[in-house]
């Protein structure tokens, strides 16, 4: 099978409107279902980048499928609900093989500085293939997070993906709008666990919601807003008119995903709506895996506002640079062959990653997880494998892609990686 030799090998790819409404679609319904691996927190921005990254890998998803079907090639998603686990999956024809194939994409952003990069060319990425580092600015590392290393896929595909920022700007390159807001902090929880979700439909007891309207605008506008949930295991949307100062009372619910107002209806929207569980019907103590009773409803009400919306359809501008593939144990032989690394040293050099010399019993474990135990040396300390690490806080090895931004730069979880000079082309498959 042949290697990435050619700018030709790489497919640029780009969405059409209906990929870009499923992915807006399974982001607004499957975030009580989706596993946070990135150990977000729960506060509202968090929430919207979770839901962000969901619309992002389902567009990829579809785009990448409808090439494959084609040039020719079986390609099918897993999906048959938001609740799959398998929501990222394809399942494709590689050589006559049915292969459950993920796809593994990052977002380079194009209206920042450059942080010291060349901007992003499918020439510039060949030209640096073969770089292992430690200079982030020309490191292009195929990605997979430790925590997803031991899952059932049987093959890998890389893409980079390049758009707008999309995480705060709902309305710059975009024709249509997903305005979606998302239980956050002590409610995400209640209205929003999937275990609670499932101990409420086997009981078939749920709960009920009180809305209120607290208009600050001249001019004491109803607004209309929608709620995306669930009930007796089936979705449900209710569209509901808010009058200021009236309060609306809606269920039985069994949890609510997230809440939704169309572009007219956002830009004359005042204030804040205040949404408060109005009565639980399920009585028993529902414990999460910190053994902590998530069966109880806040006492603050749960406050949304117009900062609290992101838009879930992507920009017009995304395109999707399909990179190439490989099988998962080709890529766990591939990266024994480079060097882990951790953040820069800016003291030193803000565009150097330092070597990954200090390991941890934490890190010996994760080693072991991804059946790499050996790769790890003690004299002197290193570890003979593709890694790069994360602080944990916000901060971790940097790469072309998530360059060394100040307080916020690198990869936000530890990675394994092997570069795309170790990738099958697309065409190979």
């Amino acid at each position: 099978m042949s290697k990435l030799e050619t700018v030709e090998d790489i497919w640029v790819l780009t969405a059409e409107p209906r990929d870009l409404e499923t992915g807006a679609h399974y982001a607004a319904v499957s975030l009580p279902w989706t596993f946070n691996r990135m150990m977000y927190n729960t506060s509202s921005k968090s929430q919207k980048q979770r839901a962000l990254n969901v619309a992002k890998g389902i567009v990829g998803q579809e785009i990448l499928k409808r090439e494959l079907q084609r040039i020719g090639i079986q390609a099918e998603t897993q999906r048959k609900s938001h609740r799959d686990e398998d929501l990222f999956d394809l399942n494709v024809d590689i050589q006559g093989q049915l292969t459950r194939l993920d796809l593994k994409t990052v977002n380079y952003y194009t209206d920042y500085d450059s942080y010291g990069r060349r901007q992003f060319t499918t020439d510039h990425l060949l030209n640096y293939a073969s770089y292992a580092g430690p200079n982030w600015r020309t490191f292009f590392p195929m990605l997979v997070p430790h925590t997803q290393i031991d899952q059932n896929k049987e093959a890998y595909c890389f893409a980079i993906a390049s758009s707008i920022d999309i995480r705060e700007n709902i309305s710059k390159d975009r024709n249509a709008y997903a305005l979606t807001a998302f239980p956050y902090g002590t409610h995400q929880a209640f209205l929003s666990s999937k275990k609670l979700c499932s101990a409420r439909e086997s009981q078939d007891l749920g709960f009920y919601v009180d809305l209120y309207y607290n208009d600050v605008g001249l001019f004491d506008s109803s607004i209309t807003i929608s709620i995306l949930g669930e009930w007796a295991t089936d979705f449900i949307k209710i569209d509901i008119e808010l009058k200021p100062g009236v309060t609306e009372c809606l269920g039985p619910f069994s949890c609510i995903s997230s809440f939704q107002i169309e572009k007219k209806q956002y830009d004359k929207f005042n204030g804040q709506i205040h949404i408060s569980v109005a009565e639980n019907e399920l009585n028993t103590s529902i414990l999460n895996s910190s053994k902590r009773d998530i069966n109880i409803p806040p006492s603050d009400p749960l406050v949304i506002g117009t900062g609290d919306f992101c838009n879930l359809i992507l920009p017009n501008n995304y395109t999707l640079y399909v990179i190439g593939w490989i099988n998962k144990d080709d890529f766990l032989k591939a990266c024994r062959q480079y060097t882990a690394w951790i953040w820069p040293k800016d003291s030193v050099d803000k565009y150097q990653n330092q070597p990954w010399s200090e390991i941890s019993e934490d890190d010996i474990k994760k080693l072991k997880k991804a059946d790499l135990a050996d790769a790890y040396q003690s004299h002197p300390p290193r570890i003979n494998a593709g890694w790069l690490k994360t602080t944990g806080r916000g901060t971790g090895a940097c790469c072309y892609v998530f360059p060394n931004v100040p307080r916020a730069g690198g990869v936000r979880e530890t990675n394994l990686y092997v570069l795309p000079k170790d990738l099958h082309t697309m065409a190979s498959i």
